[in-house]
């Protein structure tokens, strides 16, 4: 489940890094066509330079806003997976944690180990 999770979320933030690519291309191009063409609405130079000048600030802020939105929404899609991984990741420890102590069956016996005789006994490490 938790697999399916991730699966998700990065398929999510796929669609999501194309779609905030699409809005950066769309806002540089218009911002630079709309930089560019500043003449077009005085023939004054010192306005249109200025005005050249404030469109191609705020075009530049526009992209640097589209880039920041997409890190936190990226993260945002990336931190909910790890917040359910969290709570669904109980369960699947448990299902380890016998496999740290071997086989089932006790070593100095030479039967597998039988639910009636009790539990196996504990191994201990000798040191040498």
């Amino acid at each position: 489940m938790r697999r399916l999770l991730w699966i998700i979320a990065w398929f999510a933030v796929a669609i999501w890094s194309l779609f905030a690519w699409g809005a950066y291309g769309l806002l540089d191009f218009f911002g630079g066509v709309a930089a560019r063409n500043a003449d077009i609405v005085t023939g004054h130079p010192e306005t249109v330079e200025w005005l050249s000048w404030a469109l191609m600030a705020l075009r530049g802020l526009g992209l640097g806003a589209v880039v920041v939105v997409w890190a936190l929404v990226s993260l945002l899609i990336l931190t909910v997976p790890a917040v359910l991984g969290l709570f669904l990741g109980s369960a699947r420890r448990e299902q380890y944690v016998e496999d740290w102590r071997g086989p089932r069956g006790d070593s100095r016996n030479s039967g597998p180990f039988t639910s009636s005789s009790g539990p196996p006994p504990i191994r201990r490490i000798e040191r040498r």
